[in-house]
């Protein structure tokens, strides 16, 4: 009988691992180099470069699926960059090290000018932007289309520096790094560069370094941060910098990003020994994804909610398309012809109304709701238990009622208030797996 009861538990351990398997959130994408990559930048859906150490910059024209080498005129290690258009990009690194191309890297201009500091970080907006560096650098720069002209807020200091930057608006910009004597420190300026506050500040009593910084509005900001006991952070302000709440975590975090700014609700979080996290609550949880690597992950980028990429050591490259969260795929046919799908909305972009489909490979209890860009909920679609199937729901933006749809598909018609043109996100929550997608409306 004890040999009975074995043999059903691995019969039906079988059947299960047969009939589903788990499509990973991240997937590894061959870089073409084994050089430690630091930052990596997409302009569109389609062009993004990334750089890293020896001089080392790679290009991708299709959404990071392949990545080809691109020759510069330096050795210097490169640390950051930013793409004003899908050939127009600024590269810093160390020593002063600044690559300038308006060709999509077939061409460089490169001066250092009389910077001597290293550079680590740089952000734009709508053509005024912040570098950080070493000695607790900051310069202000000015993009005009067809030139650049940096400007020296202060530089010279003993040790510290700023391995972030942010820009919220073409005034408003943050770094972030640490002081001379270890604390986390934040800049912040509101006038352009004009002026600036600092704050020193400790995560839970430890001294430490701000590796990244995002906000998304003038009160609501994050920065990750290096522990010096060797664990990580990440640390909130909702008071536009004056005062700090850290989360701790058990490596240290390299870089974070939230993706729509605005009071955005979704973030992802990036560190050492393969560590990604991400929010779905502006930062009062940190989850943990799958990464499938040990390897130390320096910056994290993402376009919106779903696409974006990670990449660190040895070259190395994550890209995912559905925000990091796995797939459940049905492997035996004769159990389910579904898998868990949420498909793009047809047509897209729509005005007034737009259907979405979903398919799930076995009975569950599922929500599909409607978010803005500043994460606020537009409309819950779906909210309760469902068989395995397809369904699909029309979802309109012009005020009015609510009608039934195809039964036969699990169909409603799914009506709210009048909305304005713009971004929207729908997600489906189907157990443990979540998918968003965007979609776009046009008056």
């Amino acid at each position: 009988m004890k040999y009975f009861y074995i043999f059903l538990f691995f019969h039906f351990s079988f059947l299960i691992f047969n009939c589903f398997s788990q499509q990973p959130g991240w997937e590894i994408i061959p870089s073409g180099t084994s050089t430690e990559l630091n930052s990596i930048f997409f302009y569109d859906y389609e062009v993004g470069f990334a750089c890293g150490n020896s001089g080392t910059i790679i290009k991708s024209i299709d959404s990071g699926k392949t990545w080809q080498s691109i020759q510069t005129p330096v050795t210097n290690d490169l640390n950051d960059l930013y793409m004003f258009h899908q050939d127009t990009m600024l590269v810093i690194g160390d020593l002063g090290a600044i690559l300038f191309t308006t060709d999509g890297g077939s061409t460089w201009m490169s001066d250092s000018g009389n910077i001597s500091e290293n550079l680590y970080s740089i952000h734009f907006s709508n053509g005024n932007g912040l570098s950080g560096g070493s000695s607790q650098s900051i310069y202000w720069i000015v993009y005009t289309g067809s030139s650049l002209t940096w400007i020296e807020i202060q530089s010279g200091f003993f040790g510290g520096g700023f391995w972030g930057a942010y820009m919220l608006s073409p005034q408003i910009g943050f770094v972030a790094g640490e002081n001379s004597i270890f604390q986390p420190l934040f800049g912040k300026s509101t006038n352009s560069g004009v002026n600036w506050d600092f704050t020193a500040f400790y995560l839970n009593s430890n001294e430490g370094r701000a590796t990244g910084v995002d906000f998304t509005d003038l009160n609501t900001g994050y920065v990750s941060a290096s522990v010096w006991d060797g664990t990580g952070a990440i640390a909130k302000t909702t008071n536009g910098g004056s005062n700090w709440i850290s989360t701790m975590f058990t490596n240290p975090l390299w870089s974070i990003d939230f993706p729509i700014s605005g009071a955005s609700q979704v973030g992802y979080a990036v560190g050492s020994q393969g560590t990604i996290l991400k929010t779905y609550n502006a930062g009062m949880n940190w989850l943990p994804q799958q990464s499938g690597t040990i390897l130390r992950l320096n910056k994290v980028h993402f376009k919106d909610f779903d696409f974006g990429f990670a990449v660190g050591e040895n070259g190395l490259i994550l890209r995912t398309t559905t925000g990091g969260e796995p797939v459940t795929l049905v492997k035996n046919e004769n159990q389910s012809p579904y898998s868990f799908e949420l498909f793009q909305n047809y047509p897209n972009p729509f005005n007034p109304s737009t259907v979405i489909s979903y398919q799930l490979p076995v009975s569950g209890n599922v929500t599909l709701k409607v978010y803005d860009v500043l994460g606020n909920e537009i409309a819950t679609l779906v909210n309760g238990e469902k068989p395995a199937g397809e369904y699909e729901v029309e979802f309109s933006a012009k005020g009015g009622s609510a009608s039934g749809g195809n039964a036969s598909l699990g169909s409603s018609f799914q009506v709210v208030r009048n909305l304005a043109s713009g971004i929207y996100f729908y997600q489906l929550r189907y157990g443990e797996f979540i998918q968003t997608k965007k979609m776009i409306l046009l008056k």
